[in-house]
């Protein structure tokens, strides 16, 4: 099941619950919270993959040094 189609079916859930309001709203706005710390986490993975496969251009440095 993919990330929204879960959340879709917890927030289904907690609405046709007894939960108060605010309950819902603090679920949400961590729910919220966690996914964009997990996509900043993700994008500095990415960044420092790239940074190291970067490599120089061939003919920068003599063969032999």
């Amino acid at each position: 099941m993919s990330y929204l189609n879960e959340f879709e079916q917890e927030l289904k859930g907690k609405l046709l619950s007894a939960e108060t309001d605010e309950s819902i709203i603090r679920w949400v706005t961590e729910k919220l919270l966690q996914s964009y710390r997990d996509g900043v986490r993700s994008g500095q993975r990415a960044t420092v993959r790239i940074e190291r496969g970067k490599s120089r251009p061939q003919g920068s440095f003599p063969a032999e040094a």
